[in-house]
């Protein structure tokens, strides 16, 4: 089975709580528990393409790392060349006919 992609945001401030790839809505709420209560949260299925891309400095991906330090620099690399593409920049910015959002709880 496919997972698919939900953004999630509160339903008070529209503050965003992340993109979750996962099977179902019961899973997305375990999800989303982890970082906020669910019952304050709203969902959308992104179901159109969408990437996560690095246009600039690239943490590596897909290798050990010998030390903390390593981990501590690639966070920083994943932060400062992200770049949300396709139907995640729409999610996130409120562009085109994507977006249906539903209460999580």
């Amino acid at each position: 089975m496919l997972l698919k992609l939900f953004a999630v945001r509160t339903f008070d401030t529209k503050e965003a709580v992340g993109f979750f790839w996962t099977r179902d809505l019961e899973t997305l709420s375990f999800m989303v528990d982890a970082a906020i209560d669910p019952g304050t949260c709203e969902y959308c299925l992104i179901d159109a393409p969408a990437a996560v891309m690095w246009l600039g400095d690239a943490p590596a991906m897909g290798v050990e790392r010998e030390d903390i330090e390593d981990q501590i620099d690639d966070r920083g690399a994943m932060k400062r060349g992200v770049s949300f593409e396709f139907a995640l920049e729409d999610v996130l910015y409120g562009y085109g006919e994507i977006v249906s959002w539903t209460e999580l709880a």
